[in-house]
């Protein structure tokens, strides 16, 4: 069963879990666990976030915690199932408990990041998190420290564009206590786009998604007219727009996860609550381009999962996820959801043993996905794993 708890370069070789390279093992089995994590203080435990990937296919991802100050850690997996710890938190001025994967600069390699909590104070106790960098080389340095009135306790994967410049959200803090979206430009300048003050959202939540025109796209957990939470599009002179506020009711509500594009300026995502009056257990939706929201599937929370709270990924013609809860052992689900006629099939059902609550979503390499559990495994710590898409 899921149970929720809320960092120089160790590694960790001879798993038996990643004795075959990726692609070998992943037209063997539908289902792999790529790393199980063991917990401080060599490994990190806990993974909330999305994995990403570099252009030779190597994995890189976060914990929440464990490491070799039990603050949370970044890893890498690379092709030949190679597992090492990249960098430990040290739950101080350098951040601690990372509720964000990383984003990867092409050019050189570098990973940016955010931590949720710690860093040099602040209006916070303790720190409001921190934006930080990790050379490819293993030097790691904090590029701006949050305050309070920038914003607090970051989260999210950030979103990169072709300029170098780095987006990202503050789930709360800003004027109005509401959150924030933030800027870190390519020349190492960092400003705060929009803050959230109620009617237009409250507290952002998951991924940001970026368009061609510098748009970004976003949700937020609460706020606007019936306090459910909203879709926004910040314009990149800051004007912003809400493109959907949800009801609580048959549309969904309080949205945690990113966005993605469907087609012809679709955008699919999903809801962590609400969604049926009997079994408010979460929904997938889609918004078309005029402001329109369909609710394509509602979750029973019975074997078909409950309680989305990652991204959703658009692909293949489904929008494919993950649930925290529900399914045969209630340690939650991966799902695929046809568009076409609102069917959700069950990719991968966890139970325990190979995962358990996962609150990331999916990421896709070549034609497989890929994605953390938050906990479960052999030392019930979480883990990596891949699935082969419907």
């Amino acid at each position: 069963m899921f149970s929720a708890r809320n960092l120089f370069r160790t590694a960790l070789l001879g798993s038996a879990i990643a004795l075959c390279a990726f692609a070998a093992a992943a037209q063997a089995q539908p289902y792999q666990i790529l790393h199980e994590f063991a917990g401080p203080p060599a490994d990190g435990s806990y993974p909330y976030n999305n994995v990403s990937f570099g252009s030779d296919g190597t994995l890189y991802g976060t914990t929440n915690l464990g490491g070799a100050n039990n603050a949370g850690t970044v890893f890498e997996i690379t092709q030949d199932g190679t597992y090492t710890v990249l960098h430990s938190f040290d739950g101080a001025a350098g951040g601690s408990d990372p509720n964000a994967g990383v984003t990867l600069d092409p050019s050189n390699g570098d990973l940016y990041g955010t931590t949720t909590f710690a860093g040099s104070g602040g209006a916070c106790r303790g720190g409001c998190g921190v934006f930080y960098r990790l050379s490819a080389g293993g030097k790691f340095k904090v590029l701006h420290d949050f305050t309070g009135d920038d914003g607090r306790y970051p989260a999210g994967q950030l979103v990169r564009d072709t300029l170098g410049d780095i987006y990202g959200i503050a789930t709360s803090g800003g004027p109005g206590e509401g959150g924030a979206v933030f800027e870190y430009s390519a020349n190492g300048n960092f400003s705060i786009l929009h803050t959230f003050s109620g009617a237009d959202g409250f507290e952002p939540q998951g991924s940001l998604l970026l368009d061609r025109a510098g748009n970004l796209y976003g949700a937020t957990y609460a706020g606007g007219t019936d306090d459910y939470g909203t879709i926004f599009r910040l314009k990149p002179n800051g004007r912003l727009k809400t493109l959907y506020t949800f009801t609580g009711g048959n549309d969904g509500g309080n949205p945690t996860g990113g966005l993605d594009w469907g087609d012809r300026g679709t955008l699919y995502g999903a809801t962590n609550l609400a969604g049926n009056g009997s079994t408010p257990n979460g929904t997938v939706f889609k918004l078309a381009p005029d402001g329109t929201l369909n609710t394509l599937y509602a979750f029973s929370g019975g074997n078909d999962g409950a309680y989305p709270a990652g991204n959703v990924l658009f692909m293949g013609g489904k929008a494919y996820g993950t649930t925290a809860g529900g399914g045969a052992d209630e340690d939650g689900v991966v799902y695929a959801v046809d568009p076409a006629n609102g069917n959700e099939t069950v990719v991968h059902d966890f139970n325990d043993t190979d995962g358990a609550g996962p609150q990331a979503g999916l990421t896709k390499y070549r034609q497989h996905l890929y994605g953390t559990a938050a906990s479960g495994g052999s030392a019930e710590f979480g883990l990596v794993y891949r699935v082969r898409k419907e």
